[in-house]
């Protein structure tokens, strides 16, 4: 089993803006997991999706904005325990509430999704998490007796969500095995009775009939959107919904224009902390 690739970068002065350009363009390489305190940022991802080779274009790509930067190997056993140290507060999300194994037992009253990190995207704390929780409860009756779809499913997060808002079918998607496993762990811990995991890409939508699924989610990065849309749009039903995030707010108008190509309809764009959740519906 593989350890983490961890990129360190670290600046002088107080421009906390800082951050998120450095994790915008952290975000066209394959990092699963960002961290940001005072002046420094980390990012990991699994060691066998970056090679040595790319450090050099990587460090490039955020040079202008960092004075120091470090690499570093975290290994995997050790995930828990930073996690449990360091990170991960409970969370409350409209009426889901996202906590560790470690924490104490939800509140009464609420929707508890229960997560064991394991260095999979999705714990609800990053922005991009918290809108798709937010708008999948907005828009909660679209999910009751519906077949979704979540792209990208790391922890699995939006896909146990999913069921609890009343989805009868869900499939989740991730192309990293280690996390399929993580994601298969979470959802034993939540019970989910209608979900089910799946290792691949969008080519494993590929056996997937024409307007099967009721919704689409998908919180990935822009790239692999602009890519794989056609596929999401495809397997949609005529008027329904595709949630979309992983995006900043420079990605907006590409993504939007494609989507509309594609006829789908831009519905609205929620933004938190400079990132955005896109939501279409595919015109009948």
């Amino acid at each position: 089993m593989s350890n983490f690739i961890c990129f360190k970068a670290e600046w002088l002065s107080n421009d906390q803006d800082r951050a998120d350009i450095i994790t915008a363009y952290l975000s066209e390489f394959p990092f699963t997991h960002f961290e940001n305190e005072g002046q420094w940022l980390k990012a990991f991802a699994d060691e066998h999706d970056i090679a040595e080779s790319e450090y050099e274009g990587i460090e490039e790509a955020v040079m202008d904005y960092c004075d120091r930067i470090e690499w570093s190997i975290v290994e995997r056993e050790n995930w828990n325990e930073m996690w449990e140290k360091n990170f991960f507060d409970p969370l409350q999300v409209g009426q889901f509430y996202v906590r560790a194994t470690f924490h104490p037992e939800a509140p009464e009253g609420v929707r508890a999704i229960t997560i064991e990190p394991r260095m999979s995207f999705g714990t609800g704390h990053h922005a991009t998490t918290r809108l798709m929780l937010t708008a999948m409860q907005v828009y909660g009756k679209d999910f009751i007796d519906s077949r979704v779809l979540d792209m990208g499913s790391g922890t699995g997060i939006l896909a146990i969500a999913a069921e609890m808002l009343g989805a009868t079918e869900v499939l989740g998607v991730e192309i990293d095995d280690w996390v399929v496993d993580n994601a298969n762990d979470n959802l034993v811990i939540n019970q989910t009775a209608h979900n089910r995991m799946l290792h691949g890409d969008v080519k494993a939508l590929s056996s997937v009939v024409d307007a099967y699924y009721d919704v689409v989610l998908a919180n990935i990065h822009r790239e692999v959107i602009l890519a794989d849309m056609a596929e999401y749009v495809r397997v949609l039903k005529a008027g329904n919904k595709l949630f979309v995030s992983g995006l900043q707010a420079v990605d907006e108008a590409v993504v939007v224009s494609h989507a509309l190509g594609l006829k789908m309809k831009h519905l609205k764009t929620e933004e938190s902390d400079g990132w955005l959740m896109i939501l279409f519906e595919k015109i009948a």
